[in-house]
């Protein structure tokens, strides 16, 4: 079973993302995490196969989670999201950090899901 985690300091950000998923993919396992260090804390019990990280959270962000989950967990996959990042910013970050991708949140809608979905395919994998 495929399992994303989904962190935001927005609790209606995460009810929001998390009701998207699982309409779109009910038999997917979700977590929430409030911040990034809840994020990384949920990595040491039951690592996800997708990180979905908010970049700005207080007090630990998206990008220190991220480093420190790439660092712990190499294989797992990360799509940042955020609304203070544009495309080209976010994919500075997202290319330094070995992250998978950036979903604007405006964009989430459309695109979280099958931003994901590529992620899991084995056939998009570098060899």
């Amino acid at each position: 079973m495929v399992h994303i985690l989904i962190a935001d300091d927005h609790k209606a950000v995460r009810d929001n993302l998390r009701s998207l998923v699982n309409k779109q993919q009910p038999n997917w396992k979700l977590s929430e995490a409030a911040n990034g260090q809840e994020a990384i804390e949920l990595f040491r019990n039951a690592p996800p196969d997708v990180a979905v990280l908010d970049i700005v959270m207080e007090p630990v962000g998206g990008i220190a989670a991220a480093y420190e989950i790439k660092r712990t967990h190499p294989d797992t996959k990360i799509v940042f999201i955020s609304n203070h990042y544009n495309v080209r910013e976010a994919s500075v970050v997202t290319r330094l950090l070995g992250a998978g991708a950036f979903v604007p949140k405006t964009e989430a809608v459309r695109l979280l899901v099958p931003t994901i979905q590529r992620l899991l395919d084995p056939s998009n994998q570098p060899s």
